[in-house]
């Protein structure tokens, strides 16, 4: 019987020939395309582009179409137009150089004669940044806010209504971007960014419309002060019932503490109590004692001051609404204010008047 043959082991290292008909080809050329694919690829990045400043033309000339028609808002930087409006008028005052800031609701923003408390203590450099719709614990945040920018401030002045005190849920206290804000009161940011970054196309069909929360009144039912209060004329049929959240106390006593913290006085008033709406809600008076009492418990620094409104007994013709005072009655109420703090300070935050 014939010897088989052995196989030689170097054969199976040796690498095997190349054949035409390898299962396995080396993969194709991936990085080039034929010249279609090249003009399907610029055309595509040219849709693109076109669309992008499409977009951009239309927002752009939708801005305009409505500053021509004077419907406008300020930079929605919270799509609250009385609120942007007291912001973007902050970009043009010099809070740095300010000694008093009043802050606060339209409560404050309605009812103080800043040019009375200007001549009364003697200095020009005051100002009125409330806004409207704030709560009490918004009213902190804000103060803090344009304390970090006016160093120079002695006295914060807020007036209060029942209303502030109405609701305070904790993810409402922040209610602007500060970085944003802060840069665009600065003048950092050109005023038209917040269009951009805060883009809002239902806010800007409503400002069409003529239906913004807080849209500005026309000039002959306000009377401007110059200093950022505006005064109502004209008597309103808005009667707020009352209602109030235990958690807005904190918000009072983090305002305290804000203004304390720069080195500044807090000078806290609430308003004259309407007839008409103490007869409605209140015609026995505890729910507001109860609310002064309240205050008082949660306030701590023995130079605060709280100005109790109830020291002027006026009639429902003085009022535009139970949370605004007709012009030229805030003067009246102003002077109180300033009577109380001219005054020597009582031992621990007490209704003065």
């Amino acid at each position: 019987m014939p010897n088989e043959a052995s196989p030689d082991p170097r054969s199976a290292l040796a690498p095997a020939p190349a054949s035409a008909a390898s299962p396995h080809p080396p993969p194709p050329d991936e990085g080039r395309h034929g010249p279609e694919e090249n003009r399907a690829a610029r055309r595509f990045l040219l849709t693109v582009l076109a669309l992008i400043l499409a977009g951009a033309g239309m927002l752009a000339g939708g801005h305009m179409a409505l500053a021509a028609m004077g419907r406008l808002p300020d930079p929605p930087l919270t799509a609250t137009w009385c609120i942007d409006e007291k912001l973007a008028a902050l970009r043009e005052v010099a809070l740095e150089d300010r000694t008093l800031l009043a802050v606060g609701s339209s409560a404050t923003w309605r009812n103080l004669d800043m040019p009375l408390v200007a001549a009364r203590t003697g200095s020009t450099r005051v100002y009125n940044a409330a806004p409207c719709y704030l709560h009490i614990d918004q009213t902190a945040f804000l103060t803090d806010f344009l304390l970090e920018r006016a160093p120079g401030v002695e006295t914060v002045l807020a007036v209060l209504a029942p209303r502030d005190f109405e609701a305070c849920p904790a993810d409402a206290t922040a209610f602007f971007d500060t970085a944003l804000a802060d840069a665009y009161i600065s003048g950092l940011v050109p005023s038209w960014l917040p269009y951009v970054t805060g883009f809002r196309p239902l806010y800007l069909a409503r400002a069409a419309a003529g239906s913004l929360d807080g849209a500005p009144l026309p000039p002959e039912a306000v009377a401007e002060d110059g200093l950022g209060s505006s005064i109502l004329r004209k008597p309103h049929l808005w009667r707020p019932a009352p209602s109030f959240d235990e958690h807005c106390y904190a918000g009072l006593a983090a305002l305290e503490r804000v203004v304390t913290a720069r080195g500044a006085r807090l000078v806290l008033a609430t308003l004259p109590v309407m007839p008409e709406w103490r007869e409605r809600f209140d015609p026995d008076g505890r729910l507001v004692e109860h609310w002064m009492r309240r205050m008082r418990e949660t306030l701590r620094e023995p130079d605060t001051l709280l100005v109790d409104g109830r020291a002027l007994a006026w009639e429902d013709g003085r009022f535009a609404d139970p949370v605004h005072l007709r012009y030229p009655h805030h003067t009246a109420f102003t002077d109180l204010i300033l009577r109380a703090m001219d005054a020597p300070p009582p031992p621990g935050p007490q209704a003065g008047g």
